[in-house]
């Protein structure tokens, strides 16, 4: 079974989407988009960046659990995996991510009341990405 992409729209306009892989677990988790269209494009690029081993970050929290992003061409983050208590399931992760983001299929639209608060806590440069926007930039009006 193939892996596919899920978007989630929230209610205060933002969106995002999970990679799950073919048994529907989330392998991966995207920033916040303030377009659907963004959203989308975001997906698709992230299906030719996790080709690129360069493209991945590695990183361990202070619990030693381990977890990855994937980067996009100007280095920012597009998208941050679950985390993993050893090596060989984040590297089994990175594989997951590799294969099941080929498949460029959506499946279902899911609806949340905040899509802000599962945003990834970096903020790219303005105009990183086009319909992008960081969750703190709400404040600012």
């Amino acid at each position: 079974m193939t892996g596919y992409f899920q978007l989630i729209e929230g209610d205060d306009g933002a969106f995002m989407f999970t990679l799950r892989a073919g048994n529907h677990e989330t392998v991966l988790t995207s920033r916040v988009f303030w377009s659907r269209q963004a959203a989308l494009d975001a997906a698709t690029l992230l299906g030719r960046q996790a080709q690129r081993p360069e493209c991945y970050v590695r990183h361990t929290d202070p619990d030693g659990r381990q977890w990855f992003e994937v980067l996009d061409e100007r280095q920012h983050t597009l998208a941050r995996s679950e985390p993993y208590g050893s090596r060989s399931g984040l590297a089994a992760g990175m594989a997951s991510v590799k294969r099941n983001s080929q498949a460029n299929v959506f499946r279902g639209l899911v609806r949340r009341a905040n899509v802000a608060q599962f945003a990834l806590p970096s903020r790219p440069p303005a105009g990183a990405w086009p319909g992008a926007r960081h969750p703190t930039a709400l404040s600012e009006g």
